[in-house]
């Protein structure tokens, strides 16, 4: 998905967010609608020291895979539309998706299962017949860091690296990512301790450099709009 330029660049000016009882804080910092991504979806986040690089991509007519750009203000300050990313965010976006963390001590396996469901109590040759109409194959993907399954999903589409975990830096040492309910988690980078972090339906998580903040895209309204939000991690969450 790196090839497709990115969508807006959003300086984040986060002075308003408070944690309350050691609780991660959420705060919503742009909404994007299907109108102005062309019916597409938000493929990447990354980070440019304390800006926010979102990168939406579409499928043209033709089935061309593409992108648009457009720029928007946020709490008064300009938004910088770009070409393509900074050496910086491209940077970004290949360490936290590669499948080996960035200190090598943890590695991402993909696999994916598939079976036919039997429908019924009639015979095989009519089960699977039945199976087929109602919608073929299942094809089970999951996605494992040592003995932790960070994400499982029913798809004929396999998850793109990057989709639904994010590395931290190295300094940081952990790893951010999505279960398969949606909600976030995180884990030192080898799979230990795994925590919660918030409920919710998220994708392509993304660590601040500093490791305080992880950025997530929500799809909501059956992708009508897109909420791209920062999370706070309280110091309990951190080990600190």
């Amino acid at each position: 998905m790196q090839n497709i330029a990115p969508l807006l660049v959003i300086p984040l000016m986060l002075t308003g967010a408070t944690l309350v009882a050691q609780t991660a804080e959420k705060q919503l910092v742009m909404t994007i609608t299907s109108e102005q991504l062309n019916g597409g979806l938000v493929s990447e986040i990354t980070w440019d020291g304390g800006a926010l690089v979102l990168q939406g991509a579409f499928a043209k007519a033709s089935g061309e895979l593409s992108a648009k750009y457009f720029v928007q203000p946020a709490r008064g300050v300009a938004m910088e539309e770009r070409a393509g990313h900074t050496e910086a965010s491209a940077r970004y976006w290949e360490m936290k998706s590669k499948q080996l963390s960035p200190t090598g001590l943890g590695r991402i396996a993909t696999a994916k299962d598939e079976k036919l469901p039997m429908y019924g109590i009639a015979s095989q040759e009519q089960r699977m017949r039945d199976a087929n109409d109602m919608g073929g194959t299942q094809v089970r993907h999951t996605i494992k860091l040592g003995n932790l399954l960070l994400h499982e999903r029913v798809s004929q589409i396999p998850p793109y690296d990057g989709e639904l975990w994010g590395w931290s830096s190295a300094e940081v040492n952990r790893i951010a990512y999505i279960d398969k309910k949606g909600d976030l988690w995180i884990a030192a980078a080898d799979g230990r301790n795994p925590q919660k972090v918030l409920d919710g339906d998220f994708m392509l998580p993304a660590w601040s450099d500093d490791g305080t903040q992880i950025a997530v895209a929500e799809r909501k309204n059956n992708g009508k709009r897109w909420e791209i939000s920062v999370i706070t991690l309280p110091p309990s969450l951190l080990g600190r």
